[in-house]
């Protein structure tokens, strides 16, 4: 089971080799999933462990709030698909303007004198650190060198011909581009979220909807949505519908609703994953109940109906 720790000074004690893939990590992406199992190979080779080295809140949010991109992923999803890619555990570091201020000589001394097994670290090519983003792969290497660890630059990967980056990724689902999206993830973009409150009116129509209030800040254009929802450890055929007119009565203004088409679960104050599969459909207006619950109809055998040619992954 994967560990999570606040404080480099909790792997003091660590007596196996430590490797650290280090990297904001926002979205899990196939680059990052480079890095990571990079670190695990080399962990293996050592008889050691394999950790991803991270920071909450993103970096970009402390240093330039108004130039932050939004969040593909939330922390507790982030932590969710680390677990995924199998290192033994995340050490995720608060990040606030004191943090960013740490030279990177002395972030890295910092590291080695709280981690005194870390015998390497990998990272993107592009990699930075410390304080205004001086350090880059070439200062680690030769700090390396004076502590005692080894390096591994990852070059990125590609696709389309241009190297996957999580802002890429942010624009994909941004713009409906699903197949972009879930190609550079490597999964289908998700949503991870709290199942809030909300006005009942699926209930109403025969058609009772989880809503979920979304922890990530990326969501893609309104409309419905065949989706695989994951509940704890199971996975079930959805619909969802994202608005672009919320309703206050059902709860914050980016919620999500999803109806979950083969089971009635009490999904509140749960959190759940939204997979997204396919678009169905542009969100419409509808006249009267009846209208709109002939559509509901229409769209659910449409989302049953994509689902059976892409089952989950």
């Amino acid at each position: 089971m994967m560990r999570t720790v606040t404080a480099l000074e909790a792997l003091n004690g660590a007596t196996r080799p430590i490797v650290f893939a280090a990297g904001a990590f926002d979205g899990v992406h196939l680059g990052h999933q480079a890095v990571l199992a990079e670190a695990r190979r080399r962990a293996s080779a050592l008889g050691g462990e394999a950790w991803a080295l991270t920071f909450d809140p993103h970096p970009m949010k402390v240093l330039r709030p108004d130039r932050a991109p939004a969040l593909i992923t939330s922390t507790p999803h982030r932590l969710r698909l680390l677990a995924e890619t199998g290192v033994d555990g995340v050490a995720l570091l608060p990040f606030d303007a004191f943090f960013a201020e740490q030279e990177p000589e002395a972030f890295i001394a910092r590291v080695c004198a709280a981690v005194p097994t870390l015998r390497a670290m990998v990272v993107g090519a592009n990699w930075t650190f410390g304080r205004r983003a001086r350090g880059n792969v070439d200062l680690l290497r030769a700090l390396a060198a004076q502590h005692g660890f080894d390096v591994a630059a990852m070059a990125g990967l590609e696709w389309g011909g241009q190297p996957i980056s999580s802002t890429r990724i942010r624009q994909a689902v941004a713009s409906g581009d699903l197949a972009a999206a879930r190609a550079m993830l490597g999964r289908p973009f998700s949503m991870y979220g709290t199942v809030v409150h909300g006005a009942k009116l699926g209930r109403v129509l025969g058609y009772p909807t989880a809503n979920v209030d979304p922890h990530n800040e990326v969501r893609p254009p309104p409309g419905i949505y065949a989706c695989w929802t994951r509940v704890e450890q199971r996975t079930y055929p959805s619909a969802s519908f994202l608005t672009a007119h919320p309703d206050p009565r059902k709860g914050p203004p980016d919620v999500v609703e999803v109806h979950l088409l083969d089971a009635t679960l009490d999904l509140y104050d749960h959190d759940i994953d939204v997979c997204f599969v396919s678009k169905l459909r542009d969100e419409e207006r509808y006249d009267t109940l009846d209208a709109l619950k002939a559509q509901i109809g229409r769209d659910l055998a449409a989302a049953r109906a994509v689902l059976a040619e892409h089952p989950p992954e």
